[in-house]
C-alpha cells in the first residue's frame, strides 16, 4: 500500500506559505500534484496547482491573502502508482484587506468599465457572469493591478460582477 505524503507547514506569513513534502517509505517517488484551494467572498472556490518534480520538496507558495484559510492538498507520484491525498490547513497571518467598492458603468451594448477603490500594488481580480450560479461555478474572469478595467460582455445579456 502506498501511503499519503506528509506535508508540514514550515512557516507562513500574510502573503505566503512554506511547507515541506515528504513520504514515509521506500517507494521510489517521481513528483507530486499539490492543489491550494481557498474562498474568494464566499462565492468562488479558487485553486492553484503545482506539480513538483522529486522526491523531496520545500516549497513557499506566494501571492496570497493575509488573514485567508487555505487548504493544501497533496499526493504523490510513485513507480508504482499515485498516492492517497493528505490535507492540511493554515490560516494566513495579518489582517485581511477590505473589500473593494465596485461601480460598473456600461459603455457600449458590448462593454462595461468597472472601477474600483482599494490598496495599490495588489492583483485584483474581476469575474462576471450572467446568473449567481455561473458567478460560483464558472465566471468569465481576468486581473489587474489596475483599479479600472474595460469588460467586453455580449449584447442583450444582463451581468453581474464581483472584484
Amino acid at each position: 500500500v502506498i501511503p499519503p505524503p506528509v506535508i508540514h507547514i514550515e512557516s507562513y506569513g500574510e502573503d505566503s506559505i512554506s511547507f515541506s513534502l515528504k513520504m514515509t517509505t521506500n517507494i521510489k517517488v517521481s513528483g507530486y500534484v499539490v492543489n491550494i484551494y481557498w474562498t474568494f467572498d464566499t462565492h468562488r472556490q479558487e485553486r492553484r496547482t503545482l506539480i513538483i518534480e522529486g522526491e523531496k520538496s520545500i516549497q513557499k507558495v506566494a501571492n496570497l491573502t493575509a488573514h485567508t484559510p487555505y487548504e493544501i492538498s497533496a499526493w504523490a507520484k510513485t513507480e508504482l502508482g499515485d498516492s492517497p491525498l493528505s490535507f492540511v490547513h493554515v490560516v494566513t497571518s495579518g489582517t485581511r484587506p477590505a473589500s473593494p467598492s465596485l461601480k460598473a458603468k456600461a459603455i457600449n451594448q458590448t462593454a462595461v468599465e468597472c472601477s474600483w477603490t482599494g490598496p495599490r500594488n495588489v492583483v485584483y481580480g474581476v469575474f462576471y457572469a450572467t446568473s449567481f450560479l455561473e458567478l460560483y461555478r464558472s465566471p468569465h474572469n481576468t486581473t489587474t493591478t489596475s483599479h479600472n478595467i474595460t469588460v467586453i460582455v455580449q449584447r442583450d445579456e444582463q451581468y453581474l460582477f464581483l472584484v
